[in-house]
């Protein structure tokens, strides 16, 4: 298969050219200034990007990859629909205490279509700080032997797990997930600048959603999120749609952290009800959740409750209202979590030997196409609607 459009994202910048394909493999990158190829597919003006890797996503379009209830089918809905963000490849963000890594498994190796699950992420159960004024509403105590439970259901898949590393017994949950492969992340957390920086040491290696939910900078008290910046070693999420992190200190982020446009990655941190229709529904927190004409999701107190926006939202914001090149911006959403858990080698950016995993985008960041290791996994014309037909059961009629 050879595809043209006039805007494609490599790693040599964006050109005007064809992408070849052969099974699953891109072959080659031919510019159109050399040669005129016959192509298969033409998507013109249109911009091919490379393919999303989401690494902190709960759920999207009313799919809950945790729902047990739903079983294997709740797994193979939120990929398909994930494919409609643009997005090939996924860390499913759920939490063990029903079984819900075992279910994932099962689906990874059936493998349906849709993004690939490389790995799974919990965000917790150890986790301390819950809303930005921290107030201390209790925490489970770590138990070693629940972690090692939550390492044997992963059965080699669990990449990454989030806690809060004032919690007792933390360091030694750390070593034992890193020991097993499993990358351990600062999350939800209390900690000062100077305990943060001695966990680090510890050996956690990426911050979870940086900004949200840790202590933030004063310049008497650098806080959690001073560390986050100013230790060179770790690796940050963040959340770019401009609401969860202002565009301003999105700004002072990429200004401050040293070689930030290779140690950010681009999350979303989708909850279920993410790309569903505005409206109110019931959602986390036993609270009614309201997702506004914008997409985001919000309390009737106005309190986040979770992102609803996914990770391409987030670098059409980069884009359009910061002006950050549409090249680095790509390499924080696919090359960078690639390069941090291990799959660069075939995926996170378009070049020759690589997987063809990439998007097809509108100039306002609409996703059109996505391909997964060169097969098609959404159109926009075949698939308008990857809702969970459940999900709108629990919207609340005015």
């Amino acid at each position: 298969m050879i595809i043209h459009a006039n805007n494609i994202v490599t790693e040599q910048g964006i050109i005007d050219g064809y992408l070849v394909i052969e099974d699953e493999t891109i072959t080659d990158i031919v510019r159109r200034d050399v040669e005129e190829l016959s192509c298969d597919i033409d998507f013109k003006d249109n911009t091919v990007i490379p393919g999303i890797f989401d690494t902190h996503n709960h759920g999207y379009k009313g799919w809950d990859p945790a729902n047990v209830k739903q079983g294997e089918a709740a797994v193979r809905g939120y990929v398909k629909a994930l494919g409609s963000a643009a997005v090939t490849s996924i860390f499913p963000t759920v939490d063990n205490e029903e079984g819900a890594f075992r279910q994932v498994v099962r689906v990874i190796r059936e493998d349906p279509v849709g993004a690939r699950i490389l790995g799974i992420h919990s965000e917790g159960p150890y986790l301390n700080r819950v809303g930005e004024k921290g107030i201390d509403t209790g925490h489970p105590e770590i138990d070693l032997d629940h972690v090692q439970q939550m390492i044997d259901d992963g059965e080699g898949y669990l990449r990454l797990v989030a806690l809060a590393p004032e919690l007792d017994r933390s360091r030694q949950a750390i070593r034992l997930l890193n020991q097993n492969g499993v990358r351990a992340a600062f999350a939800h957390s209390n900690q000062t600048y100077e305990e943060a920086m001695e966990s680090f040491k510890d050996g956690i290696s990426v911050i979870t959603h940086t900004a949200n939910v840790m202590a933030g900078i004063h310049h008497r008290n650098m806080g959690g999120l001073g560390a986050a910046l100013l230790n060179d070693d770790v690796y940050n999420e963040l959340i770019c749609d401009g609401l969860h992190v202002r565009n301003e200190m999105i700004e002072i982020i990429l200004r401050v952290k040293k070689d930030a446009f290779h140690k950010i990655m681009m999350i979303s941190d989708n909850v279920n009800l993410g790309g569903l229709k505005p409206g109110r529904y019931h959602g986390i927190f036993g609270s009614i959740c309201n997702i506004t004409e914008e997409g985001f999701c919000l309390t009737d107190t106005g309190r986040l409750a979770g992102s609803a926006k996914p990770v391409l939202f987030g670098m059409r914001n980069l884009v359009k209202n910061m002006g950050i090149p549409l090249e680095k911006v790509c390499v924080m959403a696919s090359l960078n979590p690639c390069e941090v858990y291990g799959f660069a080698d075939k995926k996170g950016s378009l070049r020759v030997g690589k997987d063809a995993d990439f998007a097809v985008i509108d100039e306002d960041f609409n996703c059109l196409y996505t391909y997964r290791e060169g097969k098609k996994i959404f159109d926009h014309l075949e698939d308008p609607d990857l809702c969970d037909p459940d999900a709108y059961k629990e919207r609340i009629e005015d």
